[in-house]
């Protein structure tokens, strides 16, 4: 019996989710942008306090040469002795000092804002953590109107596989809170997760199909499969910025060899680059993210061969949904058997886990809903 109200507030909670979700995108997308143009400005002020310095102290020097032409040794107003010190060099010294307290320490970077308000960033960041809240609530409301687990389509997969990201993402950024700076670039996907469910794979609730009632392996194979889809989604963005860092370091290093002064790259976006972890930061993140999303689709593989021996009477059948998940297991077991050479490290094992995860959309996709096969579980 399906309670047709739970239904539609579950609809209703994930719709006000993705209104959260698009403000909470708008916030970190902000806070992106106005750190870039902060960092812009505090940088051309610290190069004009710089050369502001260094000309106040040729003043000075030429002012304490002309006063004593020895120029080695001062008297103060007592009469003692002072060692005359090197103004050039003291304040070119404090002038680079200042350079680079500038660009380190901006009003507003993180976690406050300058006038000690709260920061667009931590505004997005609760926006985001209120709008997975009502995600997962509109997710569990879906299991509780239709009385068995919410992942029995794409539709119920999707939103409960957003969720998972989400969560995961907030427990991340929670414990490192320079991670937050990735959030533009992981709730931008999830937001286009959740406007494909929303638009393209609704279908009203239902009951299980025949072939999926009575047996406890849809809890378990199932829901190991949406915890290796949403590492999978989370790596990959990982992975995307990974190797856009990779690339922008690599030309500031051109040009500070070229030796520009204040070497830029990439202009604007450039600005965006630096707020995010370094490139060497994303590679470990990325690792440990594909590490855990490798053993989730081991066990994907393993249990759905559990379930296939119990339902169809035998492990193996070369099912398109079998044979495209043990493809990503493959690529994903080439991910970390490169991620361990030394000469595959980086961009091209970065490229190997991005592989992966376009298996993984064409397997939620394409084999869902045009390659039949006995997966045919989408809804549609």
């Amino acid at each position: 019996m399906i309670n047709e109200q739970l239904a539609e507030f579950s609809n209703l909670a994930l719709v006000v989710a993705i209104v959260l979700f698009v403000l909470a995108l708008i916030g970190f997308g902000a806070d992106l942008a106005g750190t870039s143009q902060r960092r812009s400005d505090e940088r051309l002020a610290a190069k004009d306090r710089a050369e502001k310095g260094r000309a106040d102290a040729r003043e000075l020097q030429a002012a304490s040469v002309g006063a004593d032409g020895a120029g080695a040794v001062g008297s103060d107003v007592s009469g003692a002795d002072v060692p005359e010190t090197d103004v050039t060099e003291i304040s070119a010294s404090d002038a680079a000092a200042v350079d680079v307290v500038a660009a380190d320490a901006i009003p507003g970077d993180g976690t406050g804002s300058a006038s000690g308000g709260m920061s667009a960033q931590r505004f997005a960041y609760l926006l985001a953590g209120a709008a997975t809240a009502l995600l997962t609530l509109g997710v569990v409301c879906r299991a509780l109107a239709t009385q068995r687990v919410p992942w029995a389509n794409m539709y119920e997969f999707a939103t409960t596989s957003a969720a998972v990201v989400m969560i995961a993402f907030l427990a991340f950024s929670l414990q490192r809170r320079e991670l937050r700076g990735l959030g533009t670039f992981v709730v931008g996907p999830v937001l286009i997760l959740l406007l494909l469910a929303q638009t393209v794979w609704i279908v009203p609730a239902a009951a299980l199909t025949p072939s999926l009632q009575n047996s406890h392996w849809l809890y378990i194979h199932i829901s190991v499969a949406i915890m290796a889809t949403a590492l999978s989604i989370l790596g990959a963005v990982v992975a995307s910025l990974q190797l856009l860092q990779a690339k922008h370091e690599s030309g500031l290093a051109q040009k500070i060899a070229a030796g520009e002064e204040h070497p830029e790259h990439w202009g604007r976006f450039g600005h965006v680059m630096d707020r995010l972890p370094s490139s060497s930061v994303l590679e470990s993140l990325s690792f440990r993210i594909h590490s855990i999303a490798f053993v989730t689709w081991t066990f994907t593989l393993i249990f759905g061969a559990i379930w296939a021996r119990d339902a169809w009477g035998r492990f193996w059948g070369w099912d398109p949904k079998e044979v495209w998940t043990f493809i990503i297991w493959i690529i994903y077991a080439a991910y970390l058997h490169a991620r361990a050479t030394g000469g595959f490290r980086g961009s091209r094992a970065a490229g190997l886990a991005l592989a992966g995860f376009v298996a993984v959309v064409f397997n939620y996709t394409i084999v869902n809903t045009v390659i039949n096969g006995l997966h045919s579980y989408s809804g549609l």
